[in-house]
């Protein structure tokens, strides 16, 4: 009873001396913490949280699907300004920079067109034309204003409906915690310059927080430096149907008139955005303004088009906005989305065209059989089709809204159901009008390129579609079931996923996805009457009625996940049945009355590909402290490596069950990536990446039969092997310097087939070394 008193007597006694002393030496000093004294928080070992796979927020490791993602600090580190330089390091994704005028820069994903078959979205929400054959890509998409961009792997229209046929790409837009953020970046070389700039911010505090931001960025290329090797370009290689040589040696095209070898145009590049992402509470509203410029004759043949203009060029704009609002209880949480995307190709867009397939396609319908030049049908074709400028423009404005429920079923499942709903209407880009034409969303004042043709397709865009998935996750056991009932089209996919033990996973999915026929496809398809030998209209809208293309793909993997050390081995088994194969001549019977030919994207008998493969990917990193006695300082030296290696093989079918490939077209069999950083302290850092690709089959091999010329032409590709340097220099806390090198030993390599068709060039050549300049300033 006596202790508490006494003790507390004490207290108040030593308290009382303490103040009293005027020796301030016996006073305590205060310990100060230093940046020594605190462990820094390293958030390259944090797991990543994705939301491609499930549509909500989950940890990566628990996904049972493929997933690959990019941070915004790989972008930096890596200095990457379009997707496509995002997707060259993805594991087994073939890109091509430059693809073609009308997409830009194209992908290959397991064998499949990434432009036309993944779905691109800006924080969850489409903005992919549906009238457009495939998504645009160039500099005007928001890479460096991105927090990750998540690269899905598998078939997604069990949560996405349509086009997601290959897989999605969903590019996460960065938000700060703190109160004023700022980012810029300029980049350049002599014939390039890339400036990016970001501004923005977090007010308020609790519930009522407000995030901004507002960025844009320009990005130009004077001239595209593609290898110098004029093969792909010798004019008398590409001479179709038995022609002469004189189809093209009267245009502006060549050194002299004889000459093999056309006058190439700079093939410039422009790409412009814009952009506004705001988030108040439950509230979230972005708008995009992408505008893109590239030249018409990308990846095409000069025998179909003219690289001696530099003034041709498609202009092209996409307007997206988005408004959502989520509202959460204890349960249940709710996302409302409405959305909308603006497509324009303007009407200033020009082609000079020489003798292109739409011109082969007339020649072979209204020429004799077997086929024999005719001066005659080649000289009205020329005047008809090919004769001076052409030009371009589409036009379409669409709405979506979509409601999404997420509910928890229990400690364990839970339960995803969202409904969607697409209405709007368009004209698809069509390349021959020959003067500009005037387009808005239903109606098109111009004269077609095609005599007898008068019909412009325009018409509704309309889509609707009901999606739900059930998912259940404890601490080993993941399982995710979910369908999609989108028109006609059921799309379901199931994926488990078991953690054996701290380190080791194992895996498995299975998912199928359906896509309807693309209004771009219908558009560009006309048929032939026999008698009047002349193209009569349209016809690829008879094409809607037929089955869509399907895509179903089986995985299997086995994930090590340890200590800074990860690697994952994936095999998969993948079909694709009813695909569209453009530029395709045949003969039908138009309500049985009279037999027409037409050219057209059409699916041929049998027009599909199976291909089975594996993935290997391994990562690794380490951190190590190095003592400089002589300084008496420590430097800490850091270093990470990633190694990927795919190998695909299998059958495509391309014509139909007797025309057949024993190799995917465009997929190399065996595709080796490697990529290693080293630090030095938190000052320097350099990156080494290496990209390998065996020999290639290209889908101009399959056009042999159209060629007048006897010359060779390669089926495959050889092998190639690309390297690629970024060295980075921090000369303080928010500003660095880096140097980026492309193609550093000046390889000559390829890209993809440019259309698929007989106006590609034999080989899509890329470009040759390239160096940039850069400096960035961050601060947040």
């Amino acid at each position: 009873m006596l202790r508490f008193p006494i003790s507390f007597v004490f207290l108040l006694f030593f308290v009382s001396y303490v103040h009293t002393q005027n020796d301030t030496t016996l006073l305590l000093k205060p310990e100060r913490l230093t940046e020594k004294d605190i462990l820094p928080r390293d958030f390259s070992q944090e797991p990543i949280k994705i939301i491609s796979a499930t549509r909500h927020e989950e940890d990566i490791h628990n996904t049972p699907f493929t997933v690959w993602v990019a941070t915004a600090d790989d972008i930096m580190r890596n200095g990457w300004v379009t997707l496509c330089d995002v997707l060259r390091a993805a594991p087994g994704i073939k890109v091509s920079q430059p693809g073609n005028a009308i997409e830009g820069e194209t992908f290959l994903i397991r064998g499949l067109s990434g432009n036309q078959y993944m779905k691109i979205l800006i924080n969850d929400v489409p903005i992919k034309p549906s009238i457009a054959i495939g998504m645009p890509i160039g500099a005007q998409l928001p890479i460096r204003q991105a927090e990750r961009i998540e690269v899905l792997y598998n078939p997604s229209g069990a949560m996405y409906g349509d086009d997601a046929c290959a897989g999605v790409v969903n590019i996460i837009l960065k938000e700060t915690e703190r109160p004023i953020f700022t980012q810029a970046d300029l980049s350049f070389n002599l014939n390039y310059n890339s400036l990016d700039l970001m501004f923005g911010g977090k007010l308020g505090k609790d519930k009522n927080i407000f995030r901004y931001s507002i960025y844009g960025s320009s990005t130009v290329r004077e001239k595209t430096d593609i290898y110098d090797n004029v093969n792909p370009f010798l004019v008398y290689r590409y001479v179709p149907l038995a022609l002469s040589q004189s189809v093209y040696k009267d245009h502006p095209n060549f050194l002299q008139e004889g000459s093999s070898i056309p006058v190439l145009a700079p093939l410039p590049h422009e790409s412009r955005l814009f952009g506004i992402n705001l988030t108040w509470r439950g509230l979230h509203f972005t708008y995009h303004r992408m505008v893109r410029f590239d030249h018409s004759a990308l990846g095409l043949n000069p025998v179909a088009v003219s690289y001696a203009n530099p003034s041709n060029r498609i202009s092209e704009q996409i307007q997206t906005m988005s408004l959502g609002f989520q509202r959460k209880r204890k349960r249940r949480t709710s996302t409302n989305t409405i959305s909308a995307v603006n497509y324009i190709v303007d009407n200033t867009s020009t082609t000079t065209y020489i003798f292109d397939q739409l011109s082969s396609a007339s020649y072979y319908l209204r020429s004799p059989q077997p086929l024999k030049y005719n001066v005659l049908i080649a000289d009205s074709i020329q005047t008809e089709l090919t004769s001076g400028t052409r030009y371009a423009g589409a036009s379409a404005l669409e709405g979506r809204f979509e409601s999404r429920h997420d509910w928890r079923l229990g400690k364990y499942m839970g339960l995803n159901i969202s409904y969607f709903t697409v209405l709007g209407g368009g004209t698809p880009l069509y390349t021959h009008y020959v003067e500009p034409p005037k387009i808005s969303v239903f109606e098109v004042s111009a004269v077609n390129g095609i005599s007898g043709v008068s019909n412009f397709y325009n018409g509704v865009i309309g889509d609707v579609g009901l999606t739900s998935q059930l998912a259940y996750h404890n601490r080993k056991l993941h399982i995710l079931a979910g369908t999609a009932l989108n028109i006609s089209l059921f799309s379901p996919r199931l994926g488990v996923l078991y953690h054996i033990d701290s380190a080791w996973t194992v895996r498995g999915n299975y998912s199928k996805s359906k896509k309807l026929s693309n209004a771009h496809k219908q558009a560009n398809g006309f048929y032939f009457n026999r008698n009047t030998r002349q193209f009569e209209g349209g016809y690829g809208f008879f094409d809607i009625f037929s089955s869509p293309e399907t895509n179903q793909l089986l995985e299997i993997a086995v994930r090590y996940d340890h200590k800074g050390v990860s690697g994952e081995l994936i095999g998969f088994r993948q079909k694709s049945s009813n695909m569209y194969r453009p530029g395709v001549f045949s003969s039908f019977d138009l309500f049985g009355f009279e037999e027409y030919k037409s050219y057209q994207f059409e699916k041929l008998l049998g027009t599909s590909s199976e291909l089975w493969g594996v993935q290997c990917l391994l990562k690794s990193e380490s951190r190590s402290i190095l003592n400089f006695t002589t300084r008496r300082k420590k430097s800490v030296v850091s270093s990470r490596s990633e190694f990927y290696i795919q190998y695909i093989t299998g059958t495509e079918r391309y014509d139909d069950i007797y025309n057949s490939s024993n190799a995917i077209l465009n997929q190399p069999r065996w595709h080796t990536q490697f990529r290693t950083f080293f630090g030095v302290t938190s000052k320097m850092e350099i990156m080494f990446a290496s990209n390998r690709q065996t020999k290639i089959r290209l889908k101009s091999s399959t056009y042999d039969a159209f060629y007048t010329s006897s010359v060779s032409r390669p089926d495959e590709y050889p092998k190639f092997r690309t390297w690629e340097m970024n060295a980075r220099l921090f000369l303080s806390n928010q500003f660095l310097v880096y140097v980026n090198i492309q193609n550093l030993f000046n390889r000559e390599h390829i890209g993809l087939d440019a259309t698929g068709t007989i106006d590609d060039l034999f080989y899509n050549v890329q470009p040759g070394r390239s160096i940039r300049l850069g400096v960035n300033y961050n601060m947040n």
